[in-house]
């Protein structure tokens, strides 16, 4: 009688973790969905970090890293002194209709493992919204689709969100370097593409 009722309780178990599972996949296809009708009104071009080397030395780079919004209005400075030669920047993609919203992660070099990177999220999470795509007069669906979509990468709820990949840029030391006292822009396009560019 015992072993049916521990059974009983496990098959219940079962039960409401797969309904979770499932509920949560429908939930991410609904905030995936809610995007698409909105996705157009996203800025084609948009400049979510400036950075600018203060000093490099053979075995360190310090730096200061600001995040912008969609005005292109500074919401939050990082300055950080990292080990390594070679500076990456991280973000997480996910294509929608025929864009990508690319969120800015973190940010790691080559003597730093990309998971035991500098987080960016808390940087630009201004009451649960991404700020960097902040902008005046923004669509409340554009903004509610991208504040659901956060929290799923954010709580790391991206198993079920289709095609999303990880997307890096960074400098290679042996090719072309980031200098010091250079002001670097990374340019995300919604048409696809992040790249850095010398301002």
């Amino acid at each position: 009688m015992k072993t049916l009722k521990v059974l009983f309780i496990l098959i219940i178990i079962i039960a409401a973790i797969v309904f979770g599972y499932f509920r949560l996949i429908e939930y991410q296809k609904e905030t995936i969905k809610k995007l698409e009708d909105k996705i157009a009104l996203l800025k084609e071009e948009h400049i979510p970090i400036r950075f600018k080397i203060i000093e490099k030395t053979s075995d360190s780079i310090s730096l200061v890293v600001k995040f912008y919004n969609a005005d292109n209005e500074e919401i939050n400075k990082l300055e950080t002194k990292l080990a390594g030669q070679e500076l990456s920047f991280d973000f997480y993609v996910v294509p929608v209709k025929d864009r990508y919203v690319a969120f800015p992660s973190k940010l790691f070099t080559n003597r730093i493992a990309a998971v035991d990177g500098i987080p960016f999220y808390a940087l630009y999470d201004i009451e649960g919204f991404p700020q960097v795509f902040e902008t005046k007069n923004i669509d409340l669906d554009l903004k509610k689709g991208l504040q659901d979509l956060f929290q799923q990468i954010k709580t790391g709820q991206v198993d079920s969100i289709e095609h999303s990949f990880g997307n890096m840029v960074h400098d290679i030391k042996d090719l072309k370097s980031f200098m010091p006292d250079m002001v670097y822009s990374i340019v995300c396009h919604t048409k696809g593409g992040i790249e850095i560019v010398e301002e």
